[in-house]
């Protein structure tokens, strides 16, 4: 019998997004068992937008984000529960490369690599850099995105789940929770991202960012993350 997947993505505010992921999914060549999204009482249309689409659960939860996660992690049946945002996107072929390489691993944790969508060469290079330092890392020092996060649902199910007392940072630290004891790794598969918060906030302010979180995650002072100015849903792009 094949492996159920259980597809998890949380939305707040998320019209204009969640429906390109959602229609993503449909076209997958390796179907998922279910998809359930977790809106955070969008004040926009996102629920009109997933209501749309057959087959697919629709929760209300509240924020933050890792309430949302945990409550669709917990509700899902599947072997497999893969959190994806609501602003990926996915070729046809990746939950297939994605659960393949997983499976070939043996893997109870699993992200793949991150890119940017249609995006500039610069935010690319970024991104390939932040690729390759996740890949280095992923034996003594894992790292993953709430992009796309794969944990088999026995270990997620076992586990307090993502931490919703931090408002940026709970998909790393999971992470960096579960390998302990548990096999982790960073697969060849290539997810696609959105760039929109380089354009929100600026190629320069971000990266400081992301250099400020790599030190913040590499002393597993999470909490501190919570200082960093980061709001789920908050977008003008």
């Amino acid at each position: 019998m094949s492996t159920k997947v259980s597809i998890v993505i949380p939305t707040l505010n998320e019209e204009n997004y969640v429906g390109f992921v959602l229609s993503d999914i449909a076209r997958q060549r390796r179907k998922a068992h279910e998809v359930i999204v977790v809106d955070g009482k969008s004040e926009d249309a996102t629920a009109s937008v997933v209501e749309r689409f057959p087959g697919v659960d629709l929760l209300i939860g509240a924020p933050p984000v890792a309430n949302q996660r945990n409550l669709g992690g917990r509700k899902a049946s599947g072997d497999i529960l893969v959190f994806l945002d609501a602003d990926v996107r996915l070729s046809e072929t990746f939950l297939e490369g994605f659960l393949e390489r997983i499976e070939q691993r043996n893997l109870d944790i699993a992200c793949p690599l991150y890119m940017p969508y249609r995006s500039t060469l610069l935010i690319k290079i970024i991104h390939a850099y932040i690729n390759v330092v996740f890949v280095a890392l992923q034996k003594g020092l894992p790292y993953g995105a709430g992009h796309c996060i794969a944990i088999k649902r026995e270990t997620f199910q076992k586990s307090p789940g993502f931490d919703p007392h931090l408002k940026v940072g709970e998909d790393v630290a999971l992470v960096r929770k579960l390998s302990k004891g548990h096999r982790f790794g960073i697969v060849a598969t290539q997810l696609f991202v959105s760039d929109r918060r380089y354009k929100e906030e600026g190629v320069p302010r971000m990266l400081m960012k992301i250099l400020l979180l790599s030190i913040i995650f590499t002393l597993n002072k999470f909490d501190w993350a919570n200082r960093i100015e980061h709001e789920f849903g908050n977008h003008t792009v």
